[in-house]
């Protein structure tokens, strides 16, 4: 059962250097008591690496960072075609 779940959003986000709209993060710890972290971001383009740095500022103005994976895509109907990218993350977000 997670542990500690908080919820807060990112601006300015950079994905491996590459700036990415806006990002909705989950925290929380795992029933072994480690921290994971997970990133939401609603973008026209998948990343084309899978693994990298996240950075971002939260609404006060902290940057935060992390080392992160894509874990899931889900490419959206419509002209649009947005995609929801979920990056999942282990270990400390730098920065909280």
């Amino acid at each position: 059962m997670a542990q500690r779940h908080e919820r807060f959003s990112l601006h300015a986000v950079t994905f491996d250097g590459v700036s990415m709209p806006g990002a909705t993060v989950d925290c929380w710890h795992d029933a072994s008591g480690r921290p994971q972290w997970q990133a939401r971001v609603l973008t026209r383009a998948r990343p084309t690496i899978d693994e990298g740095e996240l950075s971002g500022q939260t609404a006060d103005g902290h940057l935060l960072k992390g080392h992160v994976r894509v874990v899931d895509d889900q490419v959206g109907a419509g002209s649009r075609r947005e995609t929801i990218v979920v990056f999942h993350g282990t270990g400390v977000l730098h920065g909280r």
